[in-house]
């Protein structure tokens, strides 16, 4: 089944991008807005954001280091390096 893909409501390009902000009470969110013509479409408390990458950091990591060992072993090589 495909999901259908989001389009921005004012050019209908559909790839959007997160820009973190802050309020003038010092509140950082990220406004999700078109990377074509800036129409912003909605906005996400900025704690969200940081756990919802987080969460895709790990799930992402687990899944290579599940790929196979010499993939595991070149990642665990590159994050002593750094």
């Amino acid at each position: 089944m495909l999901m259908a893909r989001s389009k921005c409501p004012s050019c209908e390009h559909s790839a959007f991008e997160a820009v973190p902000v802050v309020n003038k009470t010092g509140q950082s969110f990220c406004l999700i807005q078109c990377v074509s013509c800036g129409t912003v479409v909605g906005a996400i408390d900025d704690v969200k954001v940081t756990s919802i990458v987080r969460k895709a950091e790990k799930k992402l990591n687990r899944f290579l280091d599940k790929l196979s060992p010499p993939v595991a072993a070149l990642r665990k090589k590159d994050k002593q390096e750094n």
